[in-house]
């Protein structure tokens, strides 16, 4: 089977004067958490609440209704997992979840997912699950529409029930590069801890465009959102936030000194924990 190469989140090659290292960005995060450490619902509608107010820190293209992009990161709702995953699930950190960004397109998404599961294989984990992520594209410009991926959760974890915790998150990381490497899609996120939904909205279509958010059994004890103002890359639906696990908002004005610096670094890595190294490699994903 032939899949495209691998990820490359350039939109715009460099052409005349233009550049696309030399974009800058500025955008909006916010964050909202419990103090007794319990997942909430009230903890999601209130980030919902703060990036619906982080509209101007956003921006749109020519169409109005076609974001640079909005995203939420939350704990994982273990809640909402259990009821909406055709699956038996391990206890909470014995799995890990995300959303993938696949090919609209029905036999190609399908080959994806196959190769997928052979990666999550190699890498000693079962695939428990695969679920359609409802979505409601409705008021989406055309933009966004044509670019639009296919989303599908995906649950893992080890069928021996020996790796949980931080062990199943370095191993679901592993899966995540190599995936990206080999099969040329996107995870939004991979993990035990954490569930990302993003795209490319503005900051009042996220919750509308994935009905999950608005499920009484999304509850988190912390989340994230953000709003994108694509000045450094132009707007995709990966490259809209909050990232996985670090971020920098604002202007890197020197990130292709640190690209090169971590290139140049690479051949001489090693992680007695990530095991061969060379099989996740570039780290930077290019562009």
């Amino acid at each position: 089977m032939t899949f495209k190469a691998p990820l490359d989140l350039t939109v715009h090659n460099a052409q005349g004067l233009y550049d696309p290292a030399n974009e800058h960005d500025a955008c909006g995060v916010g964050m909202v958490t419990t103090l007794n450490g319990l997942p909430e619902r009230s903890i999601v509608d209130h980030a919902i609440e703060v990036l619906v107010n982080l509209d101007h820190r956003g921006a749109v293209g020519a169409e109005k209704n076609t974001g640079d992009g909005a995203g939420m990161l939350i704990t994982m709702p273990d809640e909402f997992m259990r009821a909406t995953i055709e699956a038996e699930l391990p206890e909470q950190g014995s799995y890990a979840a995300g959303i993938v960004f696949l090919d609209r397109d029905i036999a190609l998404g399908a080959q994806q997912e196959q190769a997928i599961a052979s990666i999550v294989e190699e890498e000693g984990l079962s695939v428990l699950a695969w679920r359609d992520v409802p979505t409601n594209p409705n008021g989406l410009g055309l933009q966004a529409l044509s670019t639009m991926p296919s989303f599908k959760t995906l649950v893992i974890a080890d069928p021996t029930g020996g790796l949980k915790g931080m062990d199943l998150e370095r191993r679901a990381f592993r899966v995540r590069k190599r995936v990206e490497h080999a099969v040329g899609v996107y995870f939004a996120s991979l993990s035990t801890k954490t569930i990302t939904y993003k795209g490319m909205l503005t900051t009042m279509q996220l919750q509308p465009f994935f009905p999950d958010l608005s499920n009484p059994l999304m509850k988190a004890r912390i989340a994230i959102v953000h709003s994108r103002f694509s000045t450094n890359t132009f707007p995709s639906w990966p490259l809209a936030q909050p990232f996985r696990l670090l971020a920098h908002n604002g202007e890197i004005n020197t990130i292709q000194p640190k690209r090169n610096c971590v290139s140049a670094r690479e051949g001489r890595q090693s992680s007695e924990l990530l095991c061969d190294i060379s099989q996740l490699l570039p780290l930077n994903t290019q562009g």
